[in-house]
């Protein structure tokens, strides 16, 4: 699939690309990143829009996305995604340590449906550009789950890449107004800028379609060096 270059803008999507659920929209992220305006004609599981949920305050306990796709075009990405924390593992980690690569941060809970649903597809791809060797990295950021029960849904999905623990949300408000909803899909590019979002589940189809587009769009050069400029 060709990529979205900064010349050309982002493409629209000319027909589904999931096989289960309601079909997804894709749009261009505005620059200045007004997310919470954006998110707000975002459907939930139960119809309602996201800014509805938030008032409610009930029912689910959480947000949910539509599986919006947003992507930002070359020239326009001005939103780094700055990411720290400590791992499942109690690992240290850090995006600046994967600057030159493009980074997939999925944010997740086991107590979530749609986040249980879209696991197999984020194993997919993340399994399949590892083995071809591409310079992306797989993140997880857990949400409201204690360490045992997060290990156990990895263990039980087969999860192949490491995930940030919750610690009381302090580590998911770095991402601020990017990750509402549960779950949400960011793909960063190889310069640390927001490329693409997906708020709500994803496919196997559409993530590895952002991420190639990623990977040819000039941020991030064999080796996982970024372009220079």
């Amino acid at each position: 699939m060709s990529a979205a270059s900064a010349g050309r803008g982002p493409r629209l999507a000319s027909g589904p690309r999931r096989t289960r659920g309601p079909r997804r929209t894709r749009a261009l992220l505005v620059p200045a990143l007004a997310a919470v305006a954006a998110l707000a004609g975002c459907s939930g599981e139960d119809g309602t829009s996201i800014n509805e949920q938030m008032r409610q305050g009930d029912q689910k306990g959480y947000v949910a996305g539509d599986g919006t796709i947003q992507q930002v075009a070359v020239g326009e990405r001005d939103q780094e995604v700055v990411l720290e924390g400590t791992t499942l593992e109690d690992e240290p980690w850090s995006s600046a340590d994967h600057t030159g690569e493009v980074v997939v941060v999925n944010v997740w809970g086991s107590w979530c449906g749609p986040c249980v649903a879209e696991v197999p597809d984020l194993v997919e791809v993340e399994t399949a550009l590892r083995e071809a060797g591409e310079p992306v990295t797989f993140i997880g950021l857990n949400s409201r789950d204690t360490i045992p029960n997060a290990l156990a849904f990895e263990k039980r999905y087969d999860v192949p890449y490491p995930s940030l623990q919750d610690d009381g949300g302090r580590t998911r408000a770095q991402l601020g107004s990017l990750a509402v909803a549960t779950p949400t899909t960011l793909v960063v590019d190889g310069e640390g800028r927001l490329a693409a979002r997906v708020s709500g589940e994803v496919d196997a189809t559409t993530l590895r379609s952002l991420v190639e587009d990623v990977l040819a769009d000039g941020t991030v050069e064999a080796g996982g060096e970024g372009a220079a400029g």
